[in-house]
């Protein structure tokens, strides 16, 4: 079971699995934005919420949203 993720020349990632893996296959439904929540659910468990809230507020007053 492997799951790779590569950063391409444009700074986009590309993420590749094992379709036919019966677990890895549970990623062939996955939108964009699935992997995009999945990213930044993990992330908000890993430093916590406050710490979370406290870089998406920047990085929304960073970006103009």
């Amino acid at each position: 079971m492997t799951i790779e993720c590569f950063t391409e020349d444009d700074g986009s990632l590309t993420i590749q699995w094992d379709e036919n893996n019966p677990i890895e296959s549970m990623l062939n439904t996955w939108t964009e934005q699935d992997f995009i929540n999945a990213i930044l659910n993990y992330c908000k468990e890993t430093i916590g919420e406050e710490e979370y809230n406290k870089i998406m507020e920047q990085h929304d007053a960073s970006s103009g949203q």
